[in-house]
């Protein structure tokens, strides 16, 4: 039998915190090897904090009343994501569980530290991201990524593959004991209290979670905020709540903390994302053209960022991301209104308006470049919500939403990489995608899938050789 939501508050209620997360702890650290639906156990944590003990005298709890208990929130509102198979949006349905369950698959990479130290420190603009992110945390951008690398070590310590080097989601004295001298005992303890969820401010860390969905009968799909809060303060010790967890705090905690705090971040932050596009284009080698000079010779016209003459790809920039709701509740309306001054801008108001006029009679494709990795690889689901926004002029005879692609910025490094390397071009690159999607059995969602046969296992690119060398613990010993 399904429970409601209250049915589910007051059972939680009954319990002591501490003995609901003691439960969630073991059985996270149980099912550490296996496939489980840990974002049940993530959701349980999360409602233990803000109702747990709230009944008093508490009730002790069983391994059965807790098993129970998660049971009701893995079973919660089960019939969401089914409404949209019964409709026949298959896609519909895996969207929302890519918002619930991929991001706890997000992998680290040593590269990706380095693409951040670029963005959000390196680079400059009319607005100083460093010293907004060190008036609020005490710590610079570089001290952030080095801390985060050190600790990320020490989850991962296994992977040494050394006799008695594990890691059992404690952060003990022997990693304070070198943190605190490779980075100063200070920026430790900013770092830790930076990412440590305060258990007697947990509503306000809630509210604040910019990805947080307000209705809880769907919230057993949303992302959980412990990606800002990686670490607790549990049973005398520092706890990591699941490595899952902090690889997508690696991933996007800057742009997250950031753009949550910090009203001037976004357009600083689009405006940086456009440069280092431009770095990858020049280390590519190709020819192109900025928006400036597109200027020149398109007036009062839409314009795109860079336009590349010798093959026909227009490449359009945008510090986007899906919002909360529309990630677990993905209608044609909240898919528009989310995207609508971004994705859809980029291909209807942009691409289409200067594919016309520039080169009408070729071949042409698009790029949306993106900072984090969206759910779609290319344009083609997204055309027929937009359309419907928009005037029925033909146009997209230029440009085919089928040609036109969305690229996060890491997924960015790796072509430019490959290009570099000569494995394959930029727009052969763009033609393999655009095969594969043609044909349901090999279509693939996210566009890092596409580039899996070319796949450089390091990055070497010039750009971010300087960051390379300020992010290497060695220099720093």
């Amino acid at each position: 039998m399904t429970q409601n939501f209250n049915y589910i508050r007051n059972r939680i209620a009954e319990h002591k915190k501490d003995d609901l997360l003691r439960f969630s702890y073991e059985l996270l650290d149980k099912k550490k090897e296996e496939i489980y639906p840990i974002w049940s156990i993530f959701l349980l944590m999360k409602w233990t904090f803000i109702y747990g003990g709230g009944k008093y005298p508490s009730k002790p709890l069983t391994s059965i009343k807790y098993q129970k208990i998660l049971n009701c929130i893995a079973n919660f509102n089960q019939e969401h994501i089914s409404d949209f198979i019964k409709k026949g949006q298959w896609k519909r349905a895996f969207q929302i569980i890519h918002t619930q369950q991929l991001y706890l698959q997000k992998l680290v990479y040593t590269d990706l530290f380095t693409t951040q130290l670029k963005l959000f420190s390196v680079l400059t603009g009319k607005y100083n991201v460093e010293n907004s992110f060190k008036e609020k945390t005490g710590l610079s951008i570089v001290d952030f990524l080095l801390i985060a690398k050190i600790f990320w070590l020490y989850i991962n310590i296994e992977q040494f593959k050394k006799p008695f080097l594990y890691f059992d989601g404690k952060f003990h004295g022997d990693l304070f004991e070198v943190a605190n001298q490779l980075m100063g005992k200070e920026k430790i303890i900013s770092f830790i209290h930076l990412l440590t969820l305060n258990p007697t401010n947990v509503v306000s860390s809630v509210d604040s979670f910019r990805h947080k969905v307000k209705k809880e009968s769907l919230q057993t799909m949303e992302m959980s905020f412990f990606t800002m809060y990686p670490f607790q303060l549990f049973e005398n010790n520092i706890r990591l709540v699941h490595p899952s967890i902090f690889n997508h705090t690696i991933n996007y905690y800057l742009y997250d903390f950031l753009k949550s705090t910090d009203e001037k971040f976004t357009t600083e932050f689009g405006n940086r994302l456009e440069k280092y596009v431009a770095l990858g284009l020049v280390e590519m080698g190709v020819d192109f053209k900025t928006e400036n000079d597109l200027k020149k010779n398109l007036i009062n016209s839409k314009l795109v960022d860079f336009f590349l003459p010798s093959d026909n790809i227009f490449i359009e920039v945008k510090a986007s991301e899906l919002q909360a709701y529309p990630s677990v509740n993905p209608t044609d309306e909240l898919l528009f209104s989310s995207f609508r001054t971004s994705i859809f801008k980029a291909y209807f108001e942009q691409m289409r308006v200067v594919s016309k006029q520039l080169s009408p009679n070729e071949e042409n494709y698009g790029i949306i470049i993106t900072y984090k990795e969206l759910f779609w690889s290319d344009f083609s689901e997204l055309y027929p919500i937009g359309k419907k926004y928009y005037n029925d002029e033909p146009d997209e005879m230029y440009i085919p939403p089928e040609n036109v692609f969305i690229i996060d910025i890491y997924t960015w490094d790796l072509i430019v990489q490959i290009v570099k390397e000569k494995k394959e071009t930029l727009k052969n690159i763009l033609r393999f995608a655009k095969k594969n999607n043609s044909d349901t059995n090999s279509y693939r969602q996210l566009f890092s899938m596409q580039i899996d046969e070319y796949r450089p296992l390091n990055l070497d690119l010039s750009y971010l050789q300087h960051e390379s060398n300020r992010l290497d613990l060695e220099s720093i010993v």
